[in-house]
């Protein structure tokens, strides 16, 4: 495989993200996409970048031309909220989705967070199983919320 490089997004990458995103609801791991493809795609690039100041961050991961994964962020009053992570089928079970939560972690120590959280569909036990891997232990259930699915709220202490 070619070198796994992990860097902020950058607005030529919006496509490739919302690409995963739609992927990702299309598997059922997010929620439903309301928009048409280009209007999330701008809604994106709008909002992504316009909201790094209010500590909104998108990272990532790139194998050799080819951006393979991302994960988006943010931080508030101490707490970084992971809000989605993906990596592209084909790509998965490499270490790349393992790399960008490391950097978000990372991220979120160097910013001062105590802790981190995040919420995953009940049934995404993939991705419940990951984030277990990392520390990540369920702090609550939302029974029916948005969508009508089961979610689980996980969080981590940072050190």
């Amino acid at each position: 495989m070619d070198t796994d490089v992990i860097r902020e997004a950058r607005v030529k990458d919006v496509m490739a993200i919302v690409d995963m995103i739609r992927a990702g609801s299309n598997e059922g791991v997010f929620h439903s996409q309301a928009f048409s493809l280009e209007e999330q795609r701008e809604a994106f690039r709008k909002n992504a970048f316009k909201e790094r100041s209010q500590g909104y961050q998108v990272l990532v991961s790139q194998v050799g031309s080819r951006i393979v994964g991302y994960i988006d962020y943010r931080v508030r009053r101490g707490v970084g909220h992971v809000l989605g992570i993906y990596v592209k089928q084909g790509y998965r079970r490499q270490g790349i989705g393992k790399g960008l939560m490391r950097k978000t972690l990372d991220d979120f120590k160097r910013k001062g967070c105590h802790k981190t959280r995040l919420e995953v569909f009940a049934h995404n036990y993939g991705a419940i199983e990951f984030y277990r891997y990392f520390g990540f232990a369920q702090e609550g259930f939302l029974h029916k919320d948005e969508e009508k699915k089961d979610e689980i709220i996980m969080s981590k202490f940072l050190p």
